[in-house]
């Protein structure tokens, strides 16, 4: 979502003029009252700063009040979409529908997804970022209530014709509200882009794990239809705000002044190089990979755990323990990359995939069956894994345009993430159909080996670039002294 947040940044533009950011978080040191600050003595500095501090803390509180209803949306939006995974698959397989055919299902929401991404930006420039959410919102809820009445439906292919459609038209909605709730806070607080962004990750997962853990909880009281009835309804209670906000814009972004490009035309063609660079080309199909544990995951997991006879409130646990340790290793590994160790982490989420997939079966060169300890460590390892390949991969990638001579403005960031959006919709579009078919022919334990050998193969790889980025980073380091020496000669 990076290039969100570099567009909506051109809607901020005129805030920033008077030397504070959205009138609560900078304050411009070079401001009237500078020379006044001057002349203080320690003690009175001591003094004016610590009010600055309290006030600007205040300021931040009062300023982001606006953002709750937002805050509640996104949570329930994202308990909405989560239940997907655990929910429709035993829909699917009691309206007679095999693990290979449902798995369309989730391939057609990827290609929906990728659709509106890839539109999102032209609706808002035609239309504006608030009809774009407003539309997303209702959308997908709308979506939400229609899958919930696929209970009534009649079975076979009648199910999987209507479920395809279902697919395109949530897919797309719930892509156009996320990019537009990207923009809206991202142009909010161009200052803190990067901590807002992880904000919204984490938010995202709180709410599909709330989603997960109640939903079982509502089926289990009536049926399958509960628990998308009753979240679309929790979810939709913020719409009399969005309405009427006056803090999401209702202005097109045709017309809205572009910051001036800082590169020609010429040098903006050089970015399809990185198509053929070994070391993104590495960082995409790391991304992709973990969009790849996903689409085979969504047919055949929920499959798998029949055998143990839970009931869906547990059910809904285990996908819930999934999202909880990506949601927390997003967080922790958003410092790491930080700290430069985004390529060490890439490799480390590579690595924890591999042990994900010889506990979760487990792997037919165990000698022991499967067992419920086993399923829980799987997810708490799968959820870390796909959060170090996407979180890291993706932010390396990043990285490596930048030390590559590619300037760091939104051109560059909209090219890779448009590229990290179509790799990951790549690997969650072909996988489903292919993992149920391979699944329902050999069983999971030996199915899930295909998988595994490919985790396995892309391990060495990873390594391969965490050191190649560290010795790099090391030279970089031992030449940054050596020319601060010869420019101060």
């Amino acid at each position: 979502m990076r290039e969100v947040a570099e567009i909506s940044r051109r809607m901020s533009g005129s805030k920033n003029a008077s030397g504070y950011i959205n009138g609560a978080f900078f304050i411009d040191p070079s401001d009237e009252g500078k020379k006044e600050i001057e002349n203080c003595s320690a003690d009175d500095n001591t003094e004016k700063e610590a009010s600055v501090a309290s006030k600007g803390v205040l300021a931040v509180i009062r300023q982001s009040r606006w953002m709750l209803p937002l805050i509640y949306t996104h949570i329930w939006m994202s308990a909405s979409f989560s239940i997907m995974q655990p929910y429709f698959p035993p829909l699917a397989a009691a309206a007679g529908l095999e693990a290979w055919k449902y798995g369309f299902f989730f391939s057609a929401t990827k290609i929906a997804m990728l659709l509106g991404s890839v539109l999102n930006e032209r609706l808002m420039t035609i239309a504006s970022p608030r009809k774009c959410y407003l539309s997303g919102q209702i959308g997908f809820l709308l979506f939400t209530i229609l899958l919930g009445l696929m209970y009534w439906s009649p079975g076979g292919n009648i199910f999987l014709g209507l479920c395809l459609v279902l697919a395109l038209i949530g897919g797309f909605f719930s892509t156009v509200y996320v990019v537009s709730a990207y923009t809206v806070v991202t142009a909010e607080f161009p200052v803190h882009t990067g901590l807002i962004i992880s904000t919204m990750e984490f938010l995202w997962g709180s709410g599909s794990m709330i989603g997960c853990g109640i939903s079982g909880l509502l089926i289990d009281a009536w049926a399958y239809p509960l628990p998308f009835f009753v979240l679309a309804l929790l979810a939709s209670f913020s719409l009399p705000w969005t309405t009427r906000s006056q803090r999401i814009p209702d202005k097109p972004l045709k017309e809205v002044q572009p910051r001036p490009s800082s590169e020609s035309a010429e040098n903006q063609k050089n970015l399809f190089r990185l198509l053929i660079d070994p070391v993104f080309v590495v960082d995409m199909v790391t991304v992709m990979l973990s969009w790849i544990i996903m689409g085979f995951n969504e047919p055949t997991l929920e499959p798998h755990l029949r055998q143990f006879g839970i009931d869906t409130t547990e059910l809904g646990v285990i996908f819930m323990v999934q999202f909880a340790s990506y949601t927390v290793a997003a967080l922790v590994l958003g410092i790491l990359c930080q700290l430069k160790m985004d390529a060490f982490c890439a490799f480390m989420g590579q690595l924890v995939t591999v042990f994900a997939y010889v506990i979760l079966g487990p792997a037919p060169f165990i000698p022991t069956e499967a067992a419920m300890w086993m399923v829980y460590l799987s997810q708490v390892f799968t959820g870390a894994g796909m959060a170090g390949q996407f979180v890291c991969g993706y932010c390396h990638s990043l990285k490596h345009a930048v030390a590559s001579g590619y300037s760091d403005d939104i051109k560059t960031t909209s090219f890779i993430s448009t590229v990290v959006f179509t790799s990951l919709v790549l690997g969650a579009t072909v996988t489903p159909p292919i993992a149920g078919y391979i699944v329902e022919k050999f069983g999971y334990r030996s199915g899930s080996m295909f998988l595994l050998g490919l985790l396995v193969l892309w391990t060495p790889v990873t390594f391969m670039q965490w050191l190649i980025s560290s010795c790099s980073d090391k030279r970089k380091e031992q030449s940054s002294p050596m020319t601060d020496l010869r420019m101060s000669a």
